[in-house]
């Protein structure tokens, strides 16, 4: 609900809605909304203990599944919709992007960077601690560096991220937690509410939420350019062309 509503459903003015919240201790009414938002995604997860030894393959499925759309919905709604755009017009304007992630937010970083290259964008995924550090010891005004961590607890992307914006560089957390060392250490927020209660790399599935983020970025960033279709079409006759030219090895 928005704090529109929230006041009107509760007899109220939205004025009276953000004062509660600044004295609960959050910066307005949108910060308490997501911690909300994140608190109640971890009491609705699904984890193994929910699911006993034997359980039909259909249960499996649909809770699984049920679990991944809930997530979606939830973070779609919680979304803050000017930070994402903010977000998109700090990259469509960068000298170059940054994208930093380890374990499961690595791929999340990987899948970003190509993405915002196939826009012609200088974008490139650090998801080496070691190359973490040397690579935002030079970052300035100009760069864009996004920190991807579901936790937002990762000490080497929380690193990075801080560094990089007391160099100058405009920084970016995507992660699971608003309240989260990582997301007090960017300049702008992107929160999922995945739910997930366990943190895993094998059973982790955050990086769900987080591509879609992802590809709203670029999807937005793309709109702007007007050139992203272009650039897409040549990089899939390429990759057209790649796969001809392997086949026809295989048929020799």
């Amino acid at each position: 609900m928005s704090v529109y509503e929230l006041a009107e459903a509760c007899g109220t003015s939205p004025a009276t809605v953000s004062r509660f919240a600044r004295a609960l201790g959050y910066g307005g009414y949108k910060e308490f909304q997501l911690d909300l938002a994140g608190d109640l995604a971890q009491a609705d997860a699904i984890t193994l203990d929910d699911l006993p030894a034997g359980s039909a393959p259909e249960v499996i499925v649909r809770q699984v599944f049920g679990c991944n759309r809930q997530s979606l919905i939830d973070t779609e709604k919680s979304l803050d919709l000017a930070a994402l755009v903010q977000a998109a017009r700090l990259i469509k304007e960068a000298r170059r992007v940054l994208l930093i992630g380890i374990g499961e937010s690595a791929r999340v970083a990987e899948v970003g960077a190509q993405r915002l290259l196939t826009l012609g964008l200088d974008a490139a995924a650090l998801t080496d601690p070691y190359d973490q550090i040397f690579a935002t010891a030079s970052v300035g005004r100009g760069h864009v560096v996004i920190g991807i961590s579901h936790t937002g607890q990762t000490a080497h992307v929380v690193e990075a991220v801080r560094a990089a914006r007391e160099q100058g560089a405009r920084t970016v957390a995507l992660t699971n937690y608003p309240r989260s060392p990582l997301a007090e250490a960017a300049e702008f927020r992107l929160i999922t509410a995945f739910h997930e209660r366990r943190i895993s790399a094998a059973v982790s599935s955050s990086r769900i939420a987080q591509e879609c983020i992802i590809d709203s970025l670029y999807f937005i960033v793309a709109s702007w350019t007007g050139k992203g279709k272009a650039l897409a079409d040549a990089a899939e006759r390429r990759v057209q062309k790649m796969i001809r030219y392997k086949e026809g090895k295989r048929n020799k």
